[in-house]
């Protein structure tokens, strides 16, 4: 016998409704929260690009508030550091290039003494009719009274009317009270990159014979 057929029992109209009601219910609830989820997005995103935009701004500003007092704080810090390049040279290249930077700048007569028994005095040079005993010291670190008192006794020797120690460095305070009792002249770092500049030379080892 074949089985009979279960009938499927048609569901109410009520129920159909309902049914119908929690599925629109559902679809609006999937799409308030999609429309709040890219609201929200949309808010992040437009939040976190003007915080970028301002932080860009705040750093331009800044930057360009600080040029000036970076542009001269390079500018002073750069003064002496043209001189350091002399550290490469050995002492008698160092004399000879001094010795080419003076006639540069204006010295005429210029004449390095050379090797031993100089009288502590490494250049003679004239400048405005006062003629010059100048010591050159190539040292990366500080240059000491010694120094000043070679070039005072040499320009006694060689009847010099102005005396002048020059290094790529700094002198001691030793140095510089000395030289201001004796009336030495002290052409530090800062001196010798301003004259270096003028002149245009660049330090140069000398070519072995």
């Amino acid at each position: 016998m074949a089985k009979k057929r279960k009938r499927r029992k048609k569901r109410s109209l009520p129920a159909r409704l309902m049914s119908r009601l929690l599925s629109a219910v559902d679809w609006l609830c999937e799409s308030f929260a999609a429309l709040c989820m890219g609201i929200f997005r949309g808010v992040f995103s437009l939040i976190c690009g003007l915080v970028r935009l301002i932080a860009a701004g705040i750093w331009l500003l800044v930057r360009l508030l600080i040029a000036p007092f970076a542009y001269l704080w390079r500018r002073l810090t750069s003064k002496s550091r043209r001189a350091e390049q002399c550290h490469s040279l050995t002492g008698s290249e160092f004399e000879a290039y001094v010795a080419l930077i003076l006639r540069d700048n204006g010295f005429r007569d210029v004449k390095m003494t050379g090797g031993s028994g100089d009288q502590g005095v490494d250049i003679l040079a004239e400048r405005n009719g006062r003629l010059y005993a100048i010591q050159c010291k190539n040292y990366k670190g500080s240059v000491g009274n010694f120094a000043v008192q070679e070039a005072f006794a040499g320009a006694q020797y060689y009847g010099c009317d102005r005396a002048a120690v020059i290094c790529p460095g700094t002198f001691t305070r030793a140095a510089r009270e000395l030289a201001q009792k004796t009336g030495v002249l002290l052409w530090d770092a800062e001196r010798l990159s301003h004259m270096m500049r003028v002149s245009g030379r660049k330090p140069h080892h000398r070519k072995s014979a």
